[in-house]
């Protein structure tokens, strides 16, 4: 692993205790960069969990919309060719489904992390 950080001042076998900063210097951004490698932030389990599930509930939801009989109505109304053949219809409604998760997914979820 090759590291990217660049050091502006030689490394001669590190500081002593007494010269260290006490004050409220803010530190280079070498320097976080470093803590932030060394120290990562971990998310907890129940975190993941909920943040994972986020598109199960929501095809759960697109699902249970597209079996409701009013939509089927709907897109009767809108494209009568779904009334004669019910592959027609399930493909009209797979394709809404999928429309509107990806929408739902890239710009309502994507804002909200």
């Amino acid at each position: 692993m090759t590291s990217s950080i660049q050091y502006s001042y030689p490394i001669t076998g590190g500081d002593l205790i007494a010269q260290l900063p006490v004050d409220r210097t803010p530190p280079h951004p070498n320097e976080v960069h470093i803590i932030d490698t060394l120290f990562q932030k971990h998310r907890g389990e129940m975190n993941i969990v909920f943040e994972e599930a986020k598109d199960s509930v929501l095809v759960g939801i697109l699902v249970i919309v597209a079996c409701l009989p009013q939509v089927d109505l709907m897109i009767n109304k809108f494209s009568p060719i779904s009334i004669s053949s019910p592959y027609f219809l399930l493909l009209i409604k797979g394709l809404l489904s999928g429309i509107i998760f990806w929408l739902v997914k890239h710009f309502y979820l994507s804002r909200r992390s």
